[in-house]
């Protein structure tokens, strides 16, 4: 399980994600330590404090999934509401970042 490096890479204690889940420090430490396991209520509570998946959390591997994990809030937020479209609107939305690529791409490579 993932556990610990992504508490370790959030800067939290075993204490912080035990008091976030309803467990106590020591139960949570038995989860890093793969002693015990946690039930499939506290693997969601974890997967969605830490914006992933069960499965990226139990490392099981989904090749079509990526991993949203160390993406910046404003991108997460951004993906969200994407998916709220139709798809009318998410066409018109597409054209507009394609456009926006596209000009970034020709812009004038300033040297220095």
């Amino acid at each position: 399980m993932r556990l610990k490096e992504l508490r370790l890479k959030n800067n939290l204690t075993q204490e912080d994600i035990a008091k976030k889940i309803n467990k106590s420090a020591v139960a949570y430490g038995y989860y890093e330590s793969g002693r015990n396991e946690p039930d499939l209520k506290t693997l969601l509570t974890l997967a969605d404090f830490y914006h992933v998946t069960i499965d990226y959390l139990v490392e099981h591997e989904v090749p079509y999934l990526i991993d949203k994990s160390a993406w910046p809030e404003s991108k997460r937020e951004l993906l969200n509401m994407i998916a709220e479209l139709d798809d009318f609107e998410s066409e018109k939305i597409k054209g507009i970042i394609v456009g926006y690529t596209q000009a970034q791409k020709e812009k004038p490579k300033i040297i220095n």
